[in-house]
C-alpha cells in the first residue's frame, strides 16, 4: 500500500483559450466560373477596400512590364518563375489568394488568343473592382441624398420637421 501524501495539492492549470476578436472584415467569397459554368475557384473580395483601387493601379503597370519583359526562352523554370510573380503581383492587389482562385488549374502565362490568360483574369478583377466601387459609391450617394434631403429643399433652415 502506498503512503498517503500530506502535501497540499497544486492548483492544476487551466489552458486558458486565446483571446479573440471577432470583426467582420466584409469579405465576400466570389465563386470564379468558366463560360461552361464550370467553378475555377474562389476569389475572397472585400469591396470596402478602397486601397485595392490603388493597389490595382500601382501593378497594372508591373504586371505591363513583367509581360513584355518575358524570357520565353527560359524554359518552363523562367515561365514558372514569371508565372509566380504574376500571381504575387495580384495577390497584392486584392489581398488575397489569387491562386486558390484564378490559378489552380490553368498556368498564368497559358496562351489564349494571342494573349496570357493572366492578362484576361487582370482585366476581369480590374472590371469587378470598377463595378464593386461604383455600386458602394451608388450606395452611399443614396444614404447621403436621404439624410441630407431636408438641408439641401431648405426644410430644415425654417425649423419645419
Amino acid at each position: 500500500m502506498d503512503e498517503l501524501n500530506t502535501q497540499a495539492p497544486q492548483e492544476a492549470e487551466i489552458p486558458q483559450a486565446p483571446l479573440t476578436m471577432v470583426i467582420d472584415d466584409h469579405k465576400l467569397p466570389i465563386t470564379v466560373v468558366n463560360k461552361a459554368g464550370e467553378e475555377i475557384g474562389v476569389f475572397r473580395f472585400d469591396p470596402s477596400d478602397i486601397g485595392m483601387v490603388k493597389r490595382y493601379n500601382e501593378v497594372i503597370d508591373k504586371f505591363n512590364s513583367a509581360l513584355s519583359n518575358l524570357d520565353t526562352d527560359g524554359g518552363m523554370d523562367a515561365l514558372n518563375k514569371a508565372g509566380d510573380k504574376i500571381i504575387e503581383f495580384l495577390d497584392y492587389v486584392t489581398d488575397g489568394n489569387s491562386r486558390e482562385a484564378f490559378f489552380q488549374k490553368i498556368h498564368p502565362l497559358s496562351p489564349q488568343n494571342g494573349h496570357f490568360y493572366c492578362e484576361q483574369v487582370f482585366e476581369v478583377v480590374g472590371a469587378f473592382i470598377r463595378q464593386s466601387f461604383q455600386t458602394e459609391t451608388h450606395k452611399i450617394n443614396e444614404r447621403v441624398a436621404a439624410h441630407t434631403h431636408g438641408y439641401r429643399t431648405g426644410k430644415h433652415a425654417r425649423g419645419d420637421r
